[in-house]
Parts: C-alpha cells; sequence; structure tokens
C-alpha cells in the first residue's frame, strides 16, 4: 500500500471516531440515534475496524501503539453515557408519587454530561494521537526512500 493511501486511511479514522463522539454529544442533547451507532465494542466502530483491519500495518509505529487504551476508555466512558441516559432510575413507589423520578432522570442527565467532558478529553487524546501516527508515518516513509 502507498503511504498516501495509508495517510487517507488514517485521515479517514479520524473523521469516523470525530463523527462517533459528534453522535454522544446529539444523545445528551435528546435526539435519537440509529441502532448502528448504539455503543459498541472497540473492534466494531468504524474506527476499530480500521485500527484492528488495515491499520495494522502502522502496529510498529509507537504511536499506533499508544492508540488502544484511549479508545477503549472511550467506548467505556460512551457506554457509560448511554446507560445513564437509557436505564431508568431506581425509585420507590412512594418516591414516584412524589415526582422523584423526574428529579433522579435529571441527576442522570448531569452526571451523562460531566461524563461527555471526560469524553471529549479523551477524544483529544485519541486525535493527538492520531495525529502523531501521521507524522510518524510520514517520518518512516521518508526515512525508506532516502535508504533507496
Amino acid at each position: 500500500m502507498k503511504i498516501s493511501e495509508a495517510v487517507e486511511q488514517l485521515r479517514n479514522a479520524r473523521t469516523a471516531h470525530k463523527s462517533w463522539v459528534a453522535r454522544a454529544e446529539a444523545l445528551i442533547a435528546g435526539m435519537s440515534v440509529d441502532k448502528e451507532h448504539i455503543p459498541m465494542m472497540p473492534t466494531d466502530c468504524a474506527f476499530g475496524k480500521w485500527y484492528y483491519g488495515p491499520g495494522q500495518m502502522l502496529r510498529r509505529l509507537p504511536a499506533y501503539k499508544a492508540m488502544e487504551k484511549p479508545h477503549d476508555e472511550l467506548h467505556r466512558v460512551y457506554m457509560n453515557i448511554f446507560k445513564l441516559l437509557f436505564n431508568e432510575p431506581e425509585v420507590s413507589m412512594l418516591g414516584k408519587m412524589f415526582g422523584q423520578s423526574k428529579k433522579a432522570k435529571a441527576e442522570q442527565l448531569k452526571q451523562a454530561e460531566a461524563l461527555f467532558s471526560k469524553l471529549q478529553l479523551i477524544s483529544e487524546n485519541v486525535c493527538d494521537i492520531l495525529e502523531q501516527l501521521e507524522a510518524q508515518l510520514i517520518q518512516a516513509a521518508g526515512k525508506q526512500a532516502s535508504m533507496k
């Protein structure tokens, strides 16, 4: 595979990642999400399919190795956000009579928003690593070309 193709795949993976994070934000805003965008395993999202598929050709680069933990953490946080938004809060029957369900749901939304801040920080880290990976790929290609 040509370096330009690898860089393009890397950039497409970054775009897929950013879209995925935007969907988490949309969930918190109350927008509906297609079943295909429900949290999944890190190997099943578009970025994960690239990372564990064609991206494997970059596995020797340090930034590639640094990517797995933050990507996995991103999925864990997203799943927690999803659970907070879609699992009904546990409120006693008496609590329901006194409107505690709405209060509990509001608290879950607040927790989801706090988790989204964490998700954004992890996402920034993932994007930084992707930039490093692209730079390492280009640098490795330059070294290889100069050896010829």
